[in-house]
């Protein structure tokens, strides 16, 4: 049924449940986790913030911090897992390209990851993936 499970984390108690979650019905499924770290490299200059390759070199340091504590939790329950980091814009990465990539037929998220100003700039990355998914979205509170 979901034999790959796509579960988008960025750092947040949200997305760790997401990742419990997965990883519980992985396990019962027998499914693979794939799970992906993704980091805007988009400019909103016209918001006052700019992410240049300085942030995006954070965020992937962060997100290996993250992932590796990921992998060592899940691996510790049998389940299968694959990690990635992605540069890109997040909501179609996460939505459209890396189920296409990645083959998966669940994507697994936190309800929400982004707070205050991030969220009213960028808006709900869990809403857009709900709405514009190719593939079932299980959303974890």
């Amino acid at each position: 049924m979901y034999e790959r499970i796509l579960v988008p984390m960025d750092g947040s108690k949200n997305a760790h449940a997401a990742l419990v979650e997965a990883t519980n019905l992985a396990k019962q499924l027998g499914s693979k986790l794939f799970i992906v770290s993704v980091a805007s490299d988009q400019t909103y200059a016209h918001y006052g913030a700019e992410f240049g390759s300085e942030i995006v070199t954070h965020f992937k340091e962060d997100a290996a911090k993250f992932l590796e504590s990921a992998v060592t939790e899940v691996e510790a329950q049998g389940v299968a897992v694959e990690t990635s980091f992605k540069v890109g814009l997040p909501k179609p990465t996460i939505a459209q390209t890396l189920p296409a990539e990645l083959g998966t037929t669940l994507t697994v998220i936190g309800r929400s990851g982004a707070h205050g100003i991030g969220r009213a700039i960028m808006g709900s990355t869990t809403s857009y993936v709900v709405h514009h998914s190719k593939t079932s979205v299980l959303v974890v509170d």
